[in-house]
């Protein structure tokens, strides 16, 4: 059987298909005579190149000075050694061993005659030809790697990275995501929704401007997300929270930098977020140089379509790399104040929003997938090494004060004063199908079966807990939640039970 590689025709066919497209047979383009002699070695590297398709053909011949008739027939020598079934027989019309070597590896990685049948035929193990195979990916590697570093394109946004970033470690964290020889890519040193709407397809985009300084954030993502290709990558940076404490040098007095940066708090980050003061705020700052945590630029970007790929802090700004995944969610009622509304699970199914005080960034709920993809659950049963709980928000948590604003959820019907806990739909499919089913059945409670109990707030014990409850409440509808409630009380109070 012969294979594609085995067929000289169909190679050349194609070769000619891209030669007519590129125009490749106008007068500029073909070279009559050939001014530069090349060894065979040479010869059947440039065909592993062209038959790549990262270099074009034309571009191959004018670099090397040879017309494109003289390709085809390079390319004709070296496929039809292909023919020959047996190693025995072959009569090389190169006489350079590797040559030999790297035709039977291309055949291999054509998929058209297996690995076995090759080795087979070629009287080899399948050791010797990964290690074929290996030195004809070094050779591919090593002059695709010269053609990129020597490409304008790539100089110029490798120069441009570097100076604005004043780093080379960003540019190499750059360099492991996207090509910055590609023509497609843009790189934008402002972050401006004109540039934006002048650029034609975008396969990646790097923006080196602090999203900080950014006016309309999530507009801005979203029409990112428009520009870029299917599956594009865009690489950006903020600074956080930590990072804008480090770099002021008052913040690191005691007790004056606390109270500059709590200063610094309501004057960039609550007002910009507040209905009455915003419009002054941002006709005031232009929205440049704006308080932003790690998990609310994450989020934002979740919200805009995209999928978080990777992040890494460099000389004191958090560069991000995305993938554009989907369309975005365009969220118009993002949620910013104190007291905010959970989608939950209630009875029957039903999605209920369960009112709490915030102990999370805005903008945390789209990262939920992500952090427990990353970390799993901790033992508490929920989403471990969670960077979207500040400090004071894991201590408020710990005191029960983000459950206060529940009692709204009472009064309205939606739950009880003891109960299973309200949890997502995420949280529901991963636990056991019998506790889902009996889940169903009640209404979610302000304090957990697993507090009345006195049980361990890891993941097993409070699912057991609330199964006890469950089968208890089932039995004993009418005095179980009473019992629950004082004895939940008795242990806050006097053994001092704190929240999981």
């Amino acid at each position: 059987m012969k294979t594609k590689l085995q067929n000289p025709t169909l190679f050349l066919d194609n070769i000619k298909q891209k030669s007519y497209r590129n125009n490749l047979l106008s007068s500029r383009n073909i070279i009559k005579n050939d001014k530069i002699s090349h060894s065979d070695k040479e010869k059947i590297e440039l065909v592993i190149e062209g038959q790549s398709s990262e270099k074009s053909i034309d571009k191959i011949c004018l670099r090397e000075g040879v017309s494109i008739e003289t390709f085809y027939q390079w390319a004709k020598y070296f496929l039809k050694n292909n023919e020959i079934k047996s190693s025995k027989q072959f009569k090389p019309l190169i006489e350079i061993k590797d040559e030999e070597k790297f035709r039977i590896v291309i055949e291999g990685k054509s998929g058209e005659t297996s690995i076995a049948e090759i080795c087979n035929r070629e009287n080899i193990s399948h050791d010797t030809f990964l290690e074929w195979s290996q030195s004809f990916l070094s050779l591919r590697k090593s002059k695709l790697e010269y053609f990129k570093v020597n490409s304008s394109v790539y100089q110029k946004n490798k120069e441009l990275i570097r100076v604005i970033s004043k780093t080379d470690e960003a540019f190499n964290y750059f360099e492991n995501f996207v090509d910055l020889s590609d023509k497609k890519l843009q790189v934008f040193l402002k972050s401006t929704s004109l540039k934006l709407d002048r650029a034609q397809e975008i396969s990646h985009l790097i923006s080196l401007q602090k999203i900080n300084d950014v006016r309309y954030v999530n507009k801005y993502f979203e029409k990112i997300n428009l520009k870029l290709l299917n599956g594009g990558i865009f690489i950006g940076c903020l600074e956080t929270f930590s990072a804008r404490r480090d770099r002021k040098k008052i913040n690191r007095i005691p007790i004056i930098g606390n109270l500059y940066f709590s200063f610094e708090f309501i004057i960039k980050r609550i007002l910009p977020k507040l209905s009455f003061t915003k419009k002054h705020y941002f006709n005031i700052t232009k929205g440049n140089d704006r308080l932003l945590s790690k998990a609310e630029g994450l989020g934002r970007l979740v919200s805009s379509g995209f999928k978080i790929m990777d992040f890494k802090t460099i000389n004191g700004l958090l560069y991000f790399v995305v993938k554009k995944e989907k369309e975005p969610s365009f969220d118009l009622n993002p949620s910013y104040g104190p007291v905010y509304k959970m989608p939950r699970l209630g009875e029957n199914g039903r999605i209920i929003k369960v009112y709490k005080l915030r102990t999370m960034h805005p903008y945390s709920e789209y990262l939920q997938d992500y952090v427990l993809k990353a970390n799993g659950y901790a033992e508490t049963g929920k989403p471990a090494e969670d960077f979207r709980i500040p400090t004071w928000g894991k201590f408020m948590r710990k005191c029960w004060l983000d459950e206060l604003p529940q009692l709204i959820n009472v009064l309205k019907g939606d739950m009880k004063l003891v109960g299973i806990r309200p949890v997502s739909e995420r949280y529901f499919q991963d636990i056991p199908k019998e506790m889902q089913k009996l889940r169903l059945t009640q209404k979610p409670g302000c304090i957990p079966p697993y507090v009345a109990l006195n049980r361990k707030g890891n993941v097993m014990s409070v699912l057991q807990a609330e199964k006890d409850y469950l089968e208890e409440k089932i039995n004993n509808p009418y005095f179980t939640d009473a019992k629950y409630f004082f004895t939940a009380i008795f242990n806050i109070i006097f053994r001092h039970k704190r929240s999981a």
